[in-house]
């Protein structure tokens, strides 16, 4: 399988083609949180929202629903055994049922369960909440998925601390709460980019070296960067051609300045 590679397309299309072999999938998919929706002219978008130059982030709930079904029938074809998702969303204050519905989904129609929840708590939060009555959110999630039939075994780092004389393991105590900046940079063509901080601490929790990391909205290359950094192979895959070509030039300033240190 070749590896350290962005597609310029659909996910779906990429893992119609990979066979298996995908260790881990890390990545944040679009929130479907626009305050327009799909009939809305793409170019009435406001400054903050229009986060995407090639993707309609305010289709029906019942679109998204069924999309993020597939998404998650092609990671069941991919992943090794044993391979989980990191899955990174939240939700929109015009909208915040979405994020819930479209798990739900996932959990009643595919191979997937929720095997953990973390909490990603950002630096800042922007833009503040001015509701009367809605929070301001810091804290994203990033929903840990396995196989139904895999909750018990799939992988994870957890260093084992001791055997009672009865055979009981016992593992070291791990929180499901991280702290990592909200991006790496202030990026002009993308509004809400992800973070590497974030990725290598995930990376860390449940990759080993070498292990494949697939990201199926490749965005900017966020991923990618953290698994040069973290001695990982990447897969990744982006409908925009402007945010695959950034991302390349990302990873060659990344590769250059590892090779030279």
């Amino acid at each position: 399988m070749l590896t350290n590679v962005i597609y310029n397309e659909d996910c779906i299309e990429t893992m119609r083609r990979i066979e298996g072999g995908v260790n881990i999938v890390i990545t944040s998919p679009p929130y479907n949180t626009s305050r327009t929706n799909a009939s809305d002219s793409q170019k009435n978008f406001d400054t903050y929202q229009q986060r995407y130059d090639s993707y309609l982030d305010g289709i029906t709930d019942e679109q998204y629903c069924d999309w993020t079904t597939k998404v998650f029938e092609g990671f069941d074809k991919v992943l090794t055994k044993n391979g989980c998702v990191l899955y990174n969303i939240s939700y929109g204050s015009e909208n915040p049922n979405t994020m819930w519905l479209a798990i739900a989904e996932v959990l009643k129609k595919t191979n997937f369960m929720i095997a953990d929840c973390i909490a990603w708590k950002k630096k800042a939060a922007l833009p503040n909440n001015t509701s009367p009555n809605k929070l301001t959110r810091i804290v994203e999630f990033v929903f840990v998925l396995c196989r139904k039939s895999e909750c018990e075994t799939f992988y994870a780092n957890k260093e084992k601390t001791k055997v009672n004389s009865a055979g009981q393991q016992y593992y070291e105590n791990v929180f499901n709460f991280i702290e990592a900046p909200n991006n790496d940079e202030n990026c002009p063509i993308h509004k809400a980019t992800f973070s590497t901080m974030l990725c290598r601490k995930l990376m860390l929790l449940y990759t080993k070296e070498g292990d494949i990391v697939y990201d199926p909205f490749m965005g900017t290359g966020t991923t990618a960067v953290a698994c040069i950094k973290e001695n990982r192979r990447y897969i990744g895959s982006e409908i925009s051609k402007r945010y695959c070509d950034w991302a390349e030039k990302r990873i060659k300033n990344e590769t250059m300045q590892y090779t030279l240190f």
